[in-house]
Formats: structure tokens, C-alpha cells, sequence
């Protein structure tokens, strides 16, 4: 027999109120939580007690339910069985995600990902599931990622950090490791709205910010640019790292006065970049790369 309080508990969309405890108070029922858990712990009774999927299933169930000692202790039994490239032992990892245990999600992606070889994972869809997991909430602790972290998918906080990390290096270009990052001169084009509210519409202006952080460095540098098909290639790429450039080009800063600039406006440096700057530059548009 079906009981409406429980169900009631079981509906996300529903609201407990109070009438409902009155008057389950008034029959002498057991408490809300309880009648609420009592179905899977009858089946999973059932079942005998030791199916892994069965134990994930009544953990998140109790979780729900707020018992989150007794779900855990349902799951400490998943692990103790030690199949760790099962579905349970997924589920299980993502359900501790999802209630913000990542450092014990960790602990299970680990165990289950240790001495793993990238063929294996590269033939597994299981495999690649358990390295993805790690590989997010190795991201959100801040845990360096590895090889095997790097052959899964690129979760959603990593790829919007890297973009944000990515447009505030190209935004108002720095030299970081004796060189600077800027945007390709060809990627302002009046003719592309959507672009120039990314990068602005300015080269000139944008380019004399450059010019003005290579002059303070006061020493041989090297530039490298970027495309904005560039810049979603790298987001793109699992392996993705700041100094990596994947087109674009690389040239030496100062050139000397009568060769190209380096901006690439074909004009001589000592005509372009090279000469007497603007007192000041306009700011520099800031909208989102791929949003």
C-alpha cells in the first residue's frame, strides 16, 4: 500500500507543510524521513542486501532524507565489495559530488583510476567516466592534474575558469616568462561586431598598450599573437596550457627601426609602434569568449 506522506517526500516539486506531520503524529506513524526510506530498504532487503547499485540507490535516499552517516555507511559497503570500474562505483563517486564531498568523491575516483594506462582508458567508456570524474573535482580542489586526469573531459568550472583565465591575459597584455600574449592585429575587423565587443575595435590603440608594457620590460622579449579561432581551440584542448600558442605568430621584440613593426600593420616599426605613443589609450572591451 502506497503511503501519500511519503510519496509527498519523494516529489522534489512538493513541500512538506505542517498539517502532513500533525497528522501523521496524530496516527502514530513513523516519522516522514523514515516512511520515506522504508520502500528501498525493503527492496534492497529483498534483494538480499548485497548489490552494490542497490546500496548507491538507498544512499542517495537517505541523503535526501538528511541520514547522511547511514548513507555513507551504505556506501562504505560498495566499496568494501571493491568493483571499482562498476556503474555502482560511478554513481557512487557522483553522488558524494553531489553533495559537495568532493574530497571523499576524490578518494573513490582515485582508487579507481590508480595504475591505470591511457590505452585502458582509451578503450573504456567506464574508464573514461571514472577519469573524468577526477579530473573535475581534482579542478575544484585545486589538485594539479596528470596524465591520466587529462584523458577526461573537460568539466564545465574548469573550461569557464580557463576561459576567464585566457581572456584576462589577452585583455591588457603582460610579459610573463620574457614574453607577451596579444591578439592577432587581423582580428580587429569593424566588419565583425560580435568580435569587437570580445576584443575591441581599436588595433591601434591596443597595440600601443603592448608596445608601452614591452618599452617599461627594457629588454629582448618575444611576442607571441592570437587568432579567435585560436582561442577556442586552446578552451577546447584538454591539454591546453598558457604558453601554448596553436596559431598565430611568434616574433622578437624591439625589431630593429626600419623593419616591419611587430604588430604586423606591414608599416616600419619606427612608424608605427616603434615612434612617439598617445599620451593615453582607450580601455579595452571585456566581454566573454564564448558566451
Amino acid at each position: 500500500m502506497r503511503d501519500p506522506a511519503a510519496d509527498e517526500v519523494r516529489d522534489p516539486r512538493t513541500e512538506t507543510n505542517t498539517t502532513v506531520h500533525f497528522t501523521a503524529d496524530e496516527h502514530g506513524l513513523p516519522p516522514l524521513h523514515e516512511r520515506a526510506v522504508a520502500p528501498w530498504q525493503r527492496s534492497f532487503d529483498e534483494a538480499g542486501g548485497d548489490d552494490d547499485l542497490a546500496h548507491v540507490a538507498l544512499a542517495e535516499c537517505l541523503f535526501g532524507e538528511g541520514q547522511d552517516e547511514d548513507a555513507k555507511a551504505e556506501l562504505a559497503e560498495v566499496m568494501a565489495n571493491k568493483h571499482f570500474y562498476s556503474l555502482a562505483w560511478c554513481r557512487a563517486a557522483e553522488l558524494l559530488e553531489a553533495q559537495g564531498e568532493d574530497e571523499e568523491a576524490l578518494q573513490w575516483y582515485a582508487v579507481a583510476t590508480d595504475r591505470m594506462s591511457a590505452e585502458e582508458v582509451s578503450r573504456s567508456r567506464r574508464l573514461q567516466q571514472l577519469a573524468t570524474g577526477l579530473r573535475r573535482v581534482k579542478w575544484r580542489l585545486r589538485i594539479p592534474l596528470d596524465y591520466i586526469d587529462l584523458l577526461g573531459a573537460l568539466g564545465r568550472d574548469e573550461a569557464w575558469e580557463r576561459e576567464i583565465e585566457l581572456r584576462e591575459l589577452l585583455r591588457d597584455p603582460v610579459v610573463i616568462d620574457g614574453q607577451l600574449q596579444a591578439w592577432e592585429r587581423t582580428e580587429f575587423d569593424a566588419n565583425v561586431p560580435w568580435r569587437n565587443r570580445i576584443i575591441g575595435n581599436d588595433p591601434d590603440a591596443y597595440c600601443h598598450r603592448a608596445e608601452r608594457t614591452l618599452r617599461a620590460e627594457n629588454r629582448r622579449v618575444a611576442i607571441a599573437t592570437w587568432t579567435y579561432e585560436g582561442v577556442l581551440n586552446c578552451l577546447e584542448d584538454e591539454r591546453f596550457e598558457g604558453q601554448y600558442v596553436p596559431d598565430g605568430r611568434r616574433v622578437a621584440w624591439p625589431p630593429s627601426r626600419n623593419e616591419p613593426c611587430w604588430c604586423g600593420s606591414a608599416v616600419k616599426y619606427k612608424k608605427c609602434c616603434g615612434g612617439a605613443l598617445p599620451a593615453v589609450e582607450p580601455a579595452h572591451a571585456g566581454a566573454a569568449l564564448t558566451g
